[in-house]
């Protein structure tokens, strides 16, 4: 089975991790308006699998901010441009 998602984060979104000490795995929890995104371990699957999950997760996010700070810079240098032509 495969699925897509999209999950737009907008200035209202909340980031939450609800931890539970050792008594139960933490949940990660993206809060938009009419939406949420949660990210929890299930006893089904390897908590060895669930931690190479949440790397991967976390090193992809990494990427996600550096890109996004590369577009910020460009966006901001074209208005730059933009005006200084006008």
């Amino acid at each position: 089975m495969t699925a897509s998602m999209a999950f737009y984060a907008d200035g209202n979104t909340v980031i939450r991790l609800n931890q539970y000490d050792t008594a139960r795995p933490p949940i990660l929890t993206l809060d938009g308006e009419g939406h949420t995104l949660a990210v929890s371990a299930f006893a089904r699957v390897r908590v060895a699998d669930h931690l190479a999950f949440a790397r991967e997760l976390s090193a992809a996010c990494a990427e996600y901010v550096k890109a996004l700070e590369t577009y910020a810079v460009a966006l901001a240098d074209s208005e730059k441009a933009r005006d200084a032509a006008s």
